[in-house]
């Protein structure tokens, strides 16, 4: 099953959107993509890039590379990074893994 989602950074936090079909996140991994060298498709200032994976309450796992303007126009979206060095796509070594919010106030 091929199912497209978009993921946007929103203050701070992943907001999984789904098309076409409503699925809830349950865990994500946010990576940054420290080789690449993008440029902004709006107004050609260098971008930055995450690779975001997500698993969904069907117990489907997701990725998809977002890149986000780094100058005034604030485009973000999809994109296909090509490594500017020799091999692959370097990842961050610490992952940001955000997993489902517990119910309740937390404990003191």
């Amino acid at each position: 099953m091929d199912l497209r989602w978009l993921s946007e950074i929103v203050s701070g936090r992943e907001v999984v959107k789904v098309i076409g079909h409503k699925r809830d996140v349950v865990a994500s991994e946010v990576q940054e993509i420290l080789n690449y060298f993008g440029k902004c498709p709006i107004c050609g200032h260098p971008a930055r890039a995450w690779h975001i994976t997500a698993r969904f309450d069907d117990s489907q796992i997701e990725s998809q590379d977002v890149a986000e303007c780094g100058g005034w126009c604030g485009w973000k979206g999809p994109v296909r990074p090509v490594a500017m060095t020799a091999g692959a796509l370097v990842l961050t070594k610490e992952r940001k893994e955000i997993g489902a919010a517990p119910l309740g106030l937390p404990s003191a």
